[in-house]
């Protein structure tokens, strides 16, 4: 079983970053790129670059398009194995450590987990302003379209093959957590004290180390 990264991908400063937190997880990380933009280094087993139209422009005049449309270029495009595990993510997130040790241990087609934002709401004329009030999940009724992020789940292939990301407005991660739930009630797992991290990598948005959760956390390193 391998555990597959979906990330569009925008911020070509943080591949160094993305890089060296990546590269000990075992993972395999798909950046959705334009052809353009792609700078990644070549030749790295784990890191797989998919060239996608750039959809930023676009995405001013339909919300959700530079988002939830790359990921669906994806599902078109790449071969899915049904017993292997997809998250998602934006570029600037990431995973407590030791996320993906938990992650393996698992057995159920949609696993459902916290999301910590951090301590402080920067400006950021690209990010959102999004809050900093945890998202904890420990069940089916803390899943809400704005509730829940497009970082907050990890299914396995059989399941994605029947999904798709809603490119209507901004809250398709919502949507698509919403699917998740009552199309396959029984087959979710709510981990509530497995978290990701929000806008990790956003200047000014992780500040204060005493304010984290877990000894093992750490504020962002950014190279």
């Amino acid at each position: 079983m391998k555990i597959h990264i979906i990330a569009p991908f925008y911020r070509n400063h943080l591949i160094p970053t993305l890089m060296k937190y990546f590269e000990p997880m075992g993972i395999h990380f798909y950046p959705m790129v334009a052809p353009e933009h792609d700078v990644f280094p070549k030749d790295i087993d784990w890191l797989h670059p998919i060239h996608v139209p750039e959809l930023w422009r676009v995405s001013r005049e339909i919300p959700g398009e530079a988002c939830f449309r790359k990921i669906n270029d994806f599902l078109d495009t790449q071969e899915i194995n049904d017993d292997d595990y997809y998250g998602f993510m934006t570029d600037d997130d990431m995973y407590e450590p030791g996320f993906f040790d938990v992650i393996r241990q698992q057995t159920a087609k949609i696993i459902i987990y916290s999301l910590y934002r951090g301590d402080s709401i920067p400006y950021d004329e690209i990010a959102a302003p999004h809050p900093t009030t945890p998202l904890i999940m420990n069940g089916h009724g803390d899943v809400r379209v704005c509730n829940i992020g497009l970082l907050q789940y990890i299914i396995k292939g059989e399941i994605f093959k029947q999904t798709r990301f809603s490119t209507t407005d901004y809250w398709g991660d919502g949507h698509f957590a919403v699917d998740l739930k009552t199309r396959w009630p029984n087959e979710v797992r709510y981990i509530p004290d497995l978290w990701a991290f929000g806008g990790y990598f956003q200047p000014g948005r992780y500040t204060r180390s005493d304010l984290l959760r877990k000894p093992a956390w750490k504020l962002p390193e950014i190279i």
